[in-house]
This record gives C-alpha cells, sequence and structure tokens, in this order.
C-alpha cells in the first residue's frame, strides 16, 4: 500500500461533476505491418496482459479511509482489461476533423474509482488504413513524464513478430493473485494515525504556504499579503521573488462546462531547434513564444486582447528522467507570457527573459503554495478546500491569478511500434478547471513536437484555430531564424 502523495491528494480533490483531472496520450498508429493491415483489440489486450507488470499504476486502485481522516491509499488489485480496453470506430471518411471530436468527447468523461484509474481506446477507422490509441490515465497516479515512462513501458523499439495465424498463442503464465482489499479496521486505525500526525503535516506547511500567499487568489489581492510572503521568505533565508501583475481577465477564466473540445497541431522539431540555436534560446522558450503568438491572435480576433500579458502556469518536472517511480514529482512556474508584444522575434525574447526569472525563483510560485496550504487542512476538509481556491480563481468580482495553462514535455527520441504497429504520432492531452479553461500541453517525438489543445467546448469553440496559429507563428520564426 502506498498512501497519495499531496499533489495526488488535491489532484483528486479538484474533481467534481466538470472538472476532470487525467492526462491522456493520443498515437496515431499504421497497421500496415500487422496481419490483415488492422491492429485488432485482443492483440491491444494480449501486448497490456503482457507489459502489465512493467506499468504498476495499472494496477493500482483507490482506497479510501473511514470518515475521510486521512488520504487515502493505492491497493493492488487485478485490473479486468475487458473494462478497461475498448474499441470504438470512426464513420467515413475518418478525417482529422471526426477523430478530434470523439478524443474530446472521451477524454470529458471522469475515470471510475472504484477501477484502477487507466483507460485505453482503440480507435479504428481513420483514413489512411490508420488508427489511432487513446490512453487515459489519471494525474493522481502519474505525471507528464512518468506517462511518458508508462508508454515506454508498452511500445517497443523495433517491429513485433506477428503471430501467424495457425500458430498457437503461447499460453499465458498464471498471474500472482493480488492481495485481498484491506479490511475497514485497519484501514480505520490507519485514518487515526493520520489524525495524530495531521497537526505536524499542518505545520511544515506553514512557511511555505505564507512565503507564496501573495501569489494565491484572492489572498494575494489582500493588503499585506505581498509583505507577509516577502517577510517569510527572508525568515526561510530565500531570495524575494519578483511579484507577478494580476492577469486579466479572459473568455476562458470562467466556470468551464463538462464538455470539452481539442485542437492539435504537428510541427517540425527541426523548425524548432533551428529557431532555438539562432537566437540562443531553449525549446521551452520557443513553446512559450509561438503559444502566446497563437493566444494574441485569438485575442484579437475575438476583440479580447489585454493591454497587459497573459499569465501562465508552467509545469516543471522534478523527476530524474531514468528513475522508475510512481506519482508526482513536478513544481510549476507562473510567468507572464508576451501576448501583448507584436513582433515575433521580441515575442521570443521577451518569453526567454521571463522564463529565466520564473525558474530562478522556483518553489516560491503559486502551485507550490497551494499544496501547502492544502497540507494545513484535515484531510477531511481537503476536497471543499482545493473546490474552494481553484474556483477563486473563475470568480468575476476577483482579478485572476493566472490565465492557462503551457507544458512541454520531453518525450521519446527513437521511432516506437506499439503491438507491432508503427507510432506514427503522439499528442498529449492534459484536463482545464475552473478559471483555467484553456490548456497547451506539447510533447516531442522523433522530429516532430506535437501540440494538444484543451479547452472548454463553450468558451473557446474555435480551439483549432489556436493550434494552427502555433504552426504559423513557428514558420514566423523560422523566416526570422534564415541566413
Amino acid at each position: 500500500m502506498h498512501q497519495v502523495d499531496d499533489l495526488g491528494a488535491m489532484y483528486l480533490a479538484a474533481e467534481n461533476d466538470r472538472v476532470r483531472t487525467h492526462t491522456a496520450i493520443l498515437m496515431i498508429v499504421d497497421p500496415a505491418r500487422l496481419p490483415g493491415r488492422t491492429l485488432t483489440l485482443g492483440r491491444l489486450r494480449e501486448l497490456v496482459r503482457e507489459r502489465i507488470d512493467q506499468v504498476p499504476a495499472f494496477r493500482r486502485r483507490l482506497t479510501g479511509v473511514p470518515l475521510g481522516l486521512d488520504r487515502p491509499y493505492w491497493t493492488q488489485t487485478d485490473p479486468n482489461l475487458d473494462y478497461h480496453l475498448r474499441e470504438i470506430a470512426l464513420p467515413p471518411p475518418g478525417d482529422d476533423e471526426q477523430l478530434r471530436e470523439q478524443v474530446a468527447r472521451i477524454f470529458a468523461r471522469p475515470l471510475d474509482r472504484a477501477w484502477p484509474l487507466w483507460e485505453m481506446y482503440l480507435i479504428q477507422g481513420l483514413g489512411g488504413g490508420r488508427a489511432a490509441v487513446l490512453t487515459k490515465v489519471h494525474h493522481a497516479i502519474a505525471d507528464g513524464r512518468a506517462g511518458i515512462q508508462i508508454l515506454s513501458a508498452l511500445t517497443d523499439t523495433g517491429p513485433r513478430r506477428a503471430r501467424r495465424a495457425t500458430e498457437p498463442p503461447a499460453p499465458p503464465e498464471p498471474p500472482e493473485p493480488p492481495p485481498s482489499p484491506p479490511a475497514a479496521l485497519p484501514m480505520l486505525l490507519r485514518g487515526l494515525a493520520g489524525v495524530v500526525r495531521q497537526p505536524l503535516r499542518a505545520l511544515s506547511g506553514v512557511p511555505a504556504a505564507l512565503s507564496g500567499v501573495d501569489e494565491l487568489p484572492v489572498f494575494g489581492t489582500l493588503p499585506g499579503a505581498r509583505l507577509l510572503g516577502a517577510t517569510t521568505s527572508l525568515i526561510r533565508g530565500q531570495r524575494l521573488h519578483t511579484g507577478l501583475a494580476r492577469a486579466p481577465r479572459t473568455s476562458f477564466n470562467r466556470q468551464i462546462s463538462r464538455h470539452r473540445r481539442i485542437g492539435i497541431a504537428t510541427l517540425a522539431l527541426g523548425d524548432v531547434k533551428a529557431v532555438k540555436n539562432h537566437f540562443a534560446v531553449s525549446v521551452n522558450d520557443v513553446v512559450m513564444a509561438i503559444s502566446a503568438g497563437a493566444l494574441r491572435r485569438w485575442l484579437i480576433e475575438h476583440s479580447e486582447l489585454p493591454e497587459r500579458p497573459l499569465t501562465a502556469v508552467v509545469p516543471v518536472a522534478l523527476r530524474d528522467p531514468d528513475a522508475q517511480s510512481f506519482g508526482n514529482q513536478l513544481s510549476a512556474v507562473v510567468v507572464p507570457i508576451p501576448t501583448d508584444v507584436d513582433d515575433a522575434a521580441a515575442r521570443l525574447a521577451v518569453a526567454h527573459r521571463a522564463m529565466l526569472t520564473a525558474l530562478h525563483d522556483l518553489g516560491t510560485t503559486a502551485p507550490d503554495a497551494l499544496v501547502d496550504t492544502v497540507r494545513m487542512v484535515p484531510p477531511a476538509f481537503t476536497v471543499r478546500t482545493v473546490q474552494l481556491l481553484t474556483n477563486l480563481n473563475a470568480w468575476a468580482p476577483l482579478t485572476p491569478a493566472m490565465n492557462v495553462n503551457i507544458s512541454n514535455i520531453r518525450g521519446p527520441g527513437r521511432r516506437l511500434y506499439l503491438a507491432g504497429a508503427t507510432v506514427e504520432s503522439m499528442v498529449p492531452l492534459a484536463g482545464i478547471t475552473d478559471g483555467l479553461g484553456l490548456n497547451v500541453t506539447v510533447l516531442s517525438y522523433r522530429d516532430q513536437l506535437s501540440a494538444g489543445v484543451v479547452a472548454d467546448r463553450d468558451q473557446v469553440a474555435d480551439v483549432q484555430r489556436i493550434a494552427d496559429w502555433m504552426g504559423e507563428e513557428l514558420g514566423l520564426l523560422v523566416g526570422l531564424a534564415q541566413p
């Protein structure tokens, strides 16, 4: 048994009938090498059954503590693959718009907490004989890098030998029976022990929470919040972090609905690296700049461009890329993005400086303060506390603390194969929440970057335009980087 960590507990507590905190990766695959040129659900199920011991998260199920006295635990179970693996098909012609619409509907559905928190969908009927595989995993189980490790365990770096139709399948090894679920009394005793430890946990979170209070929604606008945060930082021996201007409010900073829209962009990694080398910046700086440029175009088209720059929550991975571990190991920074800058090269320069400053201030920003604030609250009140703090960013009378999530994840550099089918692209998708109805996540795979843009269905009906504009913004920078 492993207890859910603080960040995982926050992701679980943030969910309601509209908010989902799972992530997903959409793989487009070419099954031309397979018998019948088709990736079947049976073949995919056989792969997962064969590799499941390499993916501990697929065997973990939430087990609550009676009366909510403490955070829940992950307990081991034997998953029913007939439930977790599902197959659907697109009607002809199976184009990209149909795929995005179907994926958006699947992504909007919650994961059932009575089962291990993952699902895999095989989507047939794409044009050109291709198929898609959508894997949903709850953020409480795995962060972005851990999600890539899960996919690495399920994929190969070379094509698998296709078994002939007359060749009998190898008999599966009998799985070890999972341990029996814990009884109520031991879990109650664990919960009571957690109640005893709670005052110590609360005290450990006070200094960090107070030093970041000036960046939390609502509290940062109160008189004295800046002084309190600065004083606490000095007492803890931290360098004072640069205070962010409050974020302007946009139409995607309201309460979200249950429904989603998805935009997808594919960018040439070679072009991104050419821009990076010419302007002496990082790949992440390029991602931030083209995201800001695309959002600026959207805001102008909808007559919403504010004078102040938007602010973005940017996750920062703390996990060793080679370490195989469970849960979340990340922090985040809150960064102004140059939506107020007209010139593409100037936007890149501003984004570069903003990220340098933010990374220097890592650990004193709002997401860390939010986790530390939640740590001070008894587990029985965690859900109410997290819901309150996240809803404040969407409350119209208040100035929001942030506008959009932007993530950049380093993915596999080699060609991969899923159950013998060639993986052509990998598109990341991440959740949205009240006050943050837009999420841009970018993942590298081989020679390309794939951007998945997730938005509330009503707030950003034309989300694919943002994805398309990211490609155009990269084209502007490539033109400036030419000799």
